[in-house]
């Protein structure tokens, strides 16, 4: 038989759902809340023995409407979670490998009556979840490691919610590495979520300040905003550390001459066997992510870079790529 905490996860997870058709921005971070729940409460929304009539936003209005929203400064009511409540929250931030080694420890404690007092339960298992984390931090930081190599080999072959799942684990296991938010910088990138990359790039360099890496992502970030300056402070910053680095070098290369290209004259003459690209305003077109990205590429070329550098405009404007790029504009 369903219980009602089953009916109340999966409303909960009806909510989340429809968010996230609401709110596409936030889809992604909505999403894992989604699969926790799912997890942890071992539901599936699609059940329909755990289908309420009336949808959580109307119950919730419906409370509101009734009881009111004011509040005051003599009257303040707090929620406390039970016992069993802030076990469940303690078991979700520990790895599946070492969770019956982790209940284990609890119930031992348990035993000896760490629970008698309800109201010092939250401190007691945040105690014992910290020096349980102690205990094993050699083993908790091996599966870390080994959940950042699994979300490598889910971003190398495209799945990128799957690779953003998996640095979340690791991070949640272990905060202090810095690869980790790196790593979940270029997974967010890769979903166009540019804004969240360069906040975990800034975690990155605040665990090791001498991780150029971190910085390249923020530049690919800010280039792919549109942000040229700060793309090029933040390539600046990399090759400060790594002065020899041919990529480094390259990247900062890019975001200089889309900088450039960004304060081209807004139109250019036509030229023969392209098509009519008069009024086209380029300013505008470098502001459109895809176009953006698809310069970025061609930007990267190392051909198309030594017919730059060399001043070899015939063999550039007779480059099948860049005519493709170009036809393509002129269609928009």
């Amino acid at each position: 038989m369903a219980s009602n905490k089953q009916k109340l996860a999966v409303s909960i997870l009806n909510f989340l759902k429809l968010s996230m058709k609401e709110d596409a921005d936030n889809a992604e971070s909505l999403q894992v809340a989604v699969e926790c729940i799912r997890d942890v409460f071992g539901v599936d929304e699609n059940d329909s023995t755990l289908q309420i009539s009336t949808p959580l936003s109307q119950i919730f209005d419906k409370f509101i409407g009734e009881n009111g929203t004011t509040t005051t400064s003599t009257t303040t009511t707090t929620t406390k979670l039970s016992k069993e409540e802030l076990l469940q929250q303690a078991y979700n931030e520990i790895p599946d490998e070492l969770l019956d080694t982790f209940k284990q420890f609890i119930s031992i404690i348990e035993q000896k009556g760490a629970f008698a007092n309800e109201d010092s339960c939250e401190e007691v298992i945040k105690a014992t979840k910290q020096k349980f984390f102690e205990s094993k931090s050699g083993e908790i930081k091996a599966i870390a490691e080994k959940l950042k190599n699994e979300g490598n080999a889910r971003l190398n072959e495209g799945k990128h919610q799957e690779a953003l799942t998996c640095y979340n684990k690791a991070i949640l296991y272990d905060n202090t590495n810095a690869i980790y938010f790196a790593n979940r910088a270029a997974t967010h990138s890769a979903l166009q979520n540019f804004e969240k990359s360069i906040e975990d790039c800034v975690e990155a360099i605040k665990r090791n300040p001498n991780y150029g890496k971190a910085y390249t992502r923020m530049g690919s970030a800010y280039t792919s905003l549109g942000k040229f300056p700060e793309a090029m402070e933040a390539y600046n910053k990399a090759l400060e550390l790594e002065p020899n680095n041919e990529t480094f070098k390259a990247s900062l290369a890019n975001a200089e001459r889309l900088a450039a290209a960004s304060k081209q004259p807004a139109t250019m003459p036509n030229i023969p066997g392209m098509p009519d690209l008069g009024g086209l305003d380029f300013g505008s077109l470098l502001s459109n992510p895809a176009i953006r990205g698809l310069a970025n590429n061609l930007m990267s070329d190392p051909k198309m870079k030594e017919m730059m550098d060399n001043g070899d405009m015939a063999s550039l404007l007779n480059n099948p790529e860049l005519l493709k790029m170009f036809g393509n504009l002129g269609k928009k």
